[in-house]
């Protein structure tokens, strides 16, 4: 269909599929998976008849029993907030994410967790899912019961009214309808056609003028997209936004007793973000990938709808640092580590410009981000109405450990580490290679941090060095170092974020592989300075650090490397699922 047609009657009816008549309008993945998916959808018809789905229907109803009711089974559920948690082994933007994982299994993890609906991916190309990911999923899950169980959603590109017919024939209960790849009276027909299979369709939507366009169509289950399926860009205020045009129309969205239910789709990821849409009145979250990667499944449900404390784990910064590839840092963010390490001091480990750079296209993409995302500000007020925080006191750095924390469980950040380096190579390299921190791994003063960031924009982290002979490494030494970094110049205007505490060995200050006494961490955590611990880290012993240091953060390089530079995979799942999983 030309994206330049005038006639208004195609206009209105799917305008909002060609960004309604932008002339330099080019094909999106979105748009190229849905060709795909009518393609697909021919092939299948050739080869399974609607006759013959239809007859799988009504035996499978006979065995199984009838669907259920998206919007009931939603009300019915006795928590704040529904959960839809999802299987998804693969996507575009994130590639393969659990590729090992088998549907029916964790499905049952998800349905014991309290989840109200399990979505499951059934698109085979691009998110690797399948019908029969779908069907077991319904098989295992319904324990004979029926309307306690949890809904299964089969989430697609669903086109033609033939993958309704599929997915009653496979266990949905309800299908996820794209506003954003369906014309209007399509999109009308096949919620009429859900319906009349016995599903109450979700209709995803995810600007203004779609959820305008589902309101029209008569949707009563609305699901938000935070993610652009067209750009892949994610953005969480996009639900708060698209549901003022159902508060213009004067509906509900009440849980229990509004005209419509709304879902928060896509880029949930930490408790606050469920909070977030729980106050804004949403009835559902879908949570896919955050699960996925999880250790503990039913551990992470109950951490992210607060049924249960968090593990300490879960909390702690993850630096997986001295990253040479791209596809090391791929295997790191995947695993779930908060920040990438890229040298740019002597070093075994050392890289480029250019190398720190792919680097961080290939993390930005994985974040589904264009920029960076945590700027340098100095202006801090206290939310406790106390005034502006003092640079370089405990209540400054508290700050910016949660504001680390929340930025980097959403999107990894690249850092760059230097080592006695000018400003103006500094600010060069920062600005070749794109990276979001800047790491100062040498002598530099308090004063040169605020400088650096200052002018590039890019938040610092200050190591400070503690010696591996327990004689030189003492309490009462780190503590002068801290209680005076307020006192160092420029430190009562600004300076650095956070603090790394890393191994000294002689005149080599850090990359030893050495360890330093980890109580003196504990002792700079109790004294209110927040701190990550670097130095002899390894996956067999991580979790020792973390119980004797109980530190902010954990920096590992050498202990997960096959050799200097290139990563072990396993090693560096491993040590991400230990620190993870630390109670």
């Amino acid at each position: 269909m030309s994206a330049t047609n005038n006639n208004n009657d195609d206009a209105a009816n799917c305008g909002h599929l060609y960004g309604f008549g932008v002339p330099n309008h080019k094909p999106s993945i979105l748009q190229t998976i849905t060709a795909q998916r009518y393609e697909d959808v021919r092939l299948a018809q050739a080869q399974v008849p609607s006759s013959e789905l239809e007859a799988r229907i009504a035996a499978f109803d006979q065995v199984h029993g009838p669907p259920l009711n998206l919007f009931e089974r939603i009300r019915a559920d006795d928590k704040p907030i529904a959960l839809a948690a999802e299987f998804k082994r693969a996507s575009p933007s994130k590639g393969d994410i659990a590729l090992d994982l088998v549907a029916a299994e964790q499905g049952i993890k998800y349905s014991k967790a309290g989840a109200a609906i399990l979505s499951v991916l059934t698109e085979p190309k691009w998110f690797k899912g399948s019908l029969q990911d779908m069907e077991d999923v319904r098989v295992a899950t319904e324990k004979g019961l029926q309307s306690s169980r949890s809904a299964v959603l089969r989430k697609d590109f669903v086109l033609e009214e033939y993958q309704l017919l599929e997915a009653r024939a496979h266990g949905a209960d309800t299908v996820l309808l794209i506003v954003a790849i369906l014309e209007v009276d399509r999109l009308q027909r096949l919620i009429k056609t859900s319906r009349m299979w016995g599903m109450e369709p979700l209709v995803e939507v995810n600007t203004l003028p779609e959820m305008e366009i589902a309101l029209d169509a008569g949707a009563k289950v609305i699901g938000v997209n935070n993610r652009n399926l067209h750009t892949f860009q994610l953005d969480l205020g996009t639900t708060e936004r698209v549901m003022e045009a159902a508060r213009k129309r004067s509906l509900s969205w009440d849980k229990k007793r509004g005209d419509i239910l709304l879902a928060a789709l896509s880029g949930i990821s930490a408790r606050a973000d469920v909070v977030r849409y729980e106050r804004a009145g949403v009835s559902v979250v879908l949570i896919g990938e955050t699960l996925m990667r999880a250790a503990d499944p039913l551990q992470a449900v109950r951490e992210l709808l607060g049924l249960e404390d968090s593990a300490r784990g879960s909390n702690t910064l993850i630096k997986v640092c001295g990253i040479t590839r791209v596809e090391d840092a791929m295997v790191a963010t995947r695993a779930g580590t908060n920040l990438i390490g890229t040298i740019f001091c002597a070093s075994k480990r050392k890289v480029t410009g250019e190398g720190s750079a792919a680097v961080v296209q290939a993390v930005r993409k994985f974040g589904e981000r264009t920029k960076r995302v945590l700027p340098y500000v100095e202006e801090i007020v206290d939310t406790a109405g106390a005034g502006a925080l003092a640079p370089m006191s405990p209540e400054w750095f508290a700050h910016w450990q949660k504001e680390l924390l929340r930025v980097t469980r959403r999107t990894p950040l690249v850092v760059g580490v230097f080592q006695n380096n000018s400003v103006e190579e500094v600010a060069e390299l920062v600005e070749a290679s794109g990276i979001d921190l800047i790491q100062l791994h040498g002598d530099e003063t308090i004063g040169f941090a605020r400088e650096i960031s200052k002018k590039t924009g890019v938040p610092c982290i200050k190591v400070v060095h503690v010696p591996h002979d327990a004689a030189a490494a003492t309490a009462e030494g780190l503590g002068k170092v801290l209680a005076g970094l307020q006192q160092e110049e420029g430190g009562k205007e600004g300076g650095p974020i956070a603090l790394l505490l890393d191994t000294s060995v002689g005149n080599q200050k850090g990359g030893s592989g050495a360890k330093f006494d980890w109580s003196l961490a504990a002792m700079a955590q109790a004294q209110g300075f927040p701190v990550i611990v670097a130095g002899g880290l390894l996956p067999e012993n991580v979790e020792e650090a973390l119980s004797v240091a109980q530190p902010f953060g954990v920096d590992v390089s050498s202990g997960v490397e096959a050799s200097p530079g290139v990563k072990e995979g396993g090693k560096v799942t491993d040590f991400i699922r230990r620190v993870r999983t630390f109670k």
